[in-house]
């Protein structure tokens, strides 16, 4: 996966930066989708935004809780 970029619902459907999630993000990722499908979730690195989405499908997402 040699390119991070995604479209991002949250940033008016714009292409932004995508990181694995980590500590309390990966945490909520896994309990939401289960541990076996956690690593296709990654996290938009646009500040302020809170996407989570899958990287092979960007409609396939949510939102982190406010305080991670």
């Amino acid at each position: 996966m040699s390119d991070p970029s995604k479209r991002c619902l949250n940033c008016d459907d714009s292409f932004q930066s995508f990181l694995k999630p980590k500590d309390g993000a990966l945490d909520f990722v896994v309990a939401r989708v289960g541990s076996a499908d956690s690593g296709k979730y990654w996290r938009c690195g646009h500040p302020g935004c809170r996407r989570v989405q899958n990287y092979f499908d960007y409609r396939d997402g949510f939102d982190l809780p406010p305080y991670l």
